[in-house]
């Protein structure tokens, strides 16, 4: 039998797309506002290879009523990459529902007609990041009376930033003129030009951390009394060995927008055969190393920034936060404590991504493209990674734990109950590039949108116990094997619901000023034209001609207003009354709320005196109780307001949790 040949898979240049890749991999993307994605993932192929070394070292000196501790740690970091990301080009298409695109305002109907709105290529980019990391600290544990203990001490860190051994970063400077790059647009600085860091960005040698904590137990020692208040400096993430592999001018890139028809055509439509030519772009790929009397503009490197491209503010400072709590615990008994708790924190100068060349409000330019001798092209969006997040938390916690003991009639029982309310407030949840809903601010007014964090929880409850059966004592005469060792373990939980934002999922792009007059419509929430009614997601509901299992009334939000044309009333750029991010805030609803119970029973049998058989039985979400995630609260997918989903109790990353029982059989010896 002859063996047959596994199929190539098909690159951009074999479907009839003129792109050349730096590695043709796969076919180009197709993204669909409406929801759906043709294509591989735009994450890989990527090598990666990390390698960190730690050196660290503690002393410790007992010295009368003081315990004095000092150490060090010293931790160099690579990071060797070579990622290959969007590099097969995606197309996307952003018409739906008559509310935007330029084309047939249908995402589906572009694509059979070739019409793409937006084409990004991205190169095959290898970098070698390096870092290193210093700390010290030292401590001294006061042991001033015999029920009181005071904790002082301080620790300094230091983070070298990210380098490129080969210098492949830049950073953005309104009007500044490079010498290292002299034909490069006013505003993109390299290593070697003045005012330009050598890595990511300058360094932060600012890092100081006091401490302080005490322990007090007075009376006869059934109340314990602590608290304490500390400075923690974060580690600037990761992902930034990644804000500046592969871009201009050390690599191709591209992010091509397509004038929309005006007429009938008369000539081939070739978004997306030849979308270089049809953008009136060249076309810069293959990658090639950059001379230094490079042309920019001829180089196809025009406009700067744009999709994909994520650059260091150079001033960046290391994200720090204040935390402190007081916890009050009382022995009400022998068996049971009862315990009040106050935790908190402040954090300054959290990382998040902002738009460091907005529109100018009033005007059609863009503030990187305003100085003289710059075409008009020469810059994009720039998002920039910087410190624009603050956050506080403040939470009361109660907690009653009941040790072992054995209950007349019921058995050996101990439980423990916890609730906690708090609330969690920041004007940005963390930044992923790909994935955070929320890790973006406006240009000129970064605390707009504080509100309840992304991952906020109101309530949380817990309750587990552990409850050893008494058959022993109910049939003395029965077997001991038989009747000994049963225990039943059940855990409640019960969470309030996920916070849930609805944006209106307008797409930005370099020449439209959006409802906001600053192009950054990517943030823009909907507007709410009716209250918001909310069903049952177990029961169908009827919307539109749709049917499904709907959380809230979709016809409640609306888009209609922010989409409007000029001609139609709406001119945010020269009617300073008219701009908007919409009328619904950032997390302004929340999610379904989510109970559980988990349940297991367990038999452990004596076989001597070394041996012992364990069996179990676990079942997780016992009542077989759907557990939702939140609705899809995109605005313009067909479910938009529906839920199709359920998660874990805890929030955890899980498809799904319906019932689920193991059995489990264990010798110990």
């Amino acid at each position: 039998m002859q063996a047959v040949p596994a199929k190539k898979l098909s690159t951009p240049s074999e479907l009839g797309i003129a792109i050349t890749p730096d590695d043709p991999t796969g076919p180009t993307i197709l993204d669909f506002a409406s929801g759906m994605r043709v294509g591989f993932s735009p994450q890989g192929p990527t090598g990666l290879i990390d390698n960190t070394f730690t050196w660290t070292d503690t002393l410790t000196w007992i010295k009368g009523a003081h315990t004095f501790k000092a150490g060090g740690t010293y931790t160099p970091y690579q990071n060797n990459t070579v990622y290959d990301f969007y590099i097969n080009g995606q197309f996307d298409f952003v018409g739906v529902g008559g509310a935007s695109g330029p084309y047939t305002k249908n995402d589906h109907a572009d694509f059979m007609l070739g019409l793409a709105d937006e084409f990004i290529q991205y190169p095959a980019a290898p970098s070698n990041i390096r870092s290193k990391n210093v700390g010290g600290f030292f401590q001294d544990e006061w042991k001033l009376r015999r029920d009181f203990t005071l904790s002082l001490g301080v620790r300094y860190e230091y983070s070298s930033p990210k380098l490129d051994l080969q210098g492949r970063s830049f950073t953005w400077v309104p009007g500044q003129q490079s010498t290292v790059f002299p034909n490069a647009p006013k505003g993109i600085l390299f290593p070697g030009d003045a005012g330009a860091p050598r890595g990511a960005n300058f360094p932060d040698k600012n890092d100081w951390a006091p401490r302080f904590g005490f322990a007090w137990s007075p009376g006869q020692g059934k109340t314990s009394i602590r608290g304490g208040f500390g400075v923690f400096y974060d580690i600037l993430k990761g992902e930034d060995n990644l804000q500046f592999n592969g871009q201009a001018p050390f690599f191709a890139f591209a992010d091509l927008s397509f004038d929309p028809l005006m007429t009938n055509p008369t000539a081939e439509i070739t978004n997306m055969t030849r979308p270089f030519v049809a953008a009136g772009q060249p076309n810069p790929f293959p990658s090639t190393p950059p001379q230094k009397n490079l042309d920019f503009a001829a180089a196809g490197f025009l406009p700067l920034g744009g999709g994909g491209v994520y650059s260091v503010d150079p001033h960046l400072r290391t994200p720090y936060i204040y935390q402190y709590n007081l916890d009050i615990q009382r022995e009400i008994n022998s068996n049971t404590i009862f315990d009040i708790a106050y935790a908190g924190s402040n954090s300054h100068k959290l990382t998040g991504l902002l738009d460091s060349n907005p529109f100018i409000p009033g005007t059609t330019s863009r503030i990187f493209n305003l100085p003289s001798g710059n075409p008009t092209n020469a810059f994009n969006y720039l998002d920039t990674f910087a410190n624009v997040g603050l956050a506080n938390y403040n939470s009361l916690e109660l907690g009653l734990r009941g040790r072992p003991r054995e209950v007349r009639a019921l058995g050996n029982v101990s439980y423990q109950f916890s609730y906690t309310y708090g609330k969690s407030l920041d004007t940005t949840s963390g930044f992923r590039v790909l994935n955070a809903r929320n890790a973006r601010v406006p240009y000129f007014d970064r605390k707009r949108f504080r509100a309840v964090s992304d991952f906020d929880l109101t309530n949380y409850i817990s309750l587990a116990g552990s409850w050893e059966l008494p058959f022993t004592k109910a049939w003395e005469n029965g077997p001991s094997r038989l009747t000994s060792g049963w225990t039943i373990q059940p855990i409640f939980t019960y969470r309030s619901g996920e916070p849930i934002d609805v944006f209106a999922n307008l797409s930005r792009n370099r020449t439209n000023p959006g409802p906001s007059a600053a192009g950054d419509q990517n943030l823009v929430r909907v507007n709410q034209v009716a209250p918001v009614t909310y069903f049952d997601p177990r029961l169908s509901q009827s919307f539109n001609g749709r049917s499904g299992n709907y959380f809230f009334d979709p016809n409640a939000f609306s888009t209609s207003g922010l989409t409007a044309t000029p001609a139609q009333g709406f001119d945010p750029v020269n009617n300073p009354s008219q701009r908007t991010y919409g009328n619904v805030g950032r997390n302004a609803f929340r999610g379904p709320t989510r109970t559980n119970l988990d349940f297991s029973i367990a038999k452990r049998t004596n076989i001597d005196e070394r041996t012992r058989l364990e069996f179990r039985a676990e079942m997780f979400n016992a009542l077989n109780h759907p557990l939702f995630r939140n609705p899809n609260t995109t605005f313009t997918s067909g479910t938009f307001g529906q839920i199709s989903s359920t998660g874990t109790s805890s929030g955890g990353v899980s498809d799904s949790q319906p019932r689920i029982i193991q059995l489990a059989l264990r010798l110990i010896f």
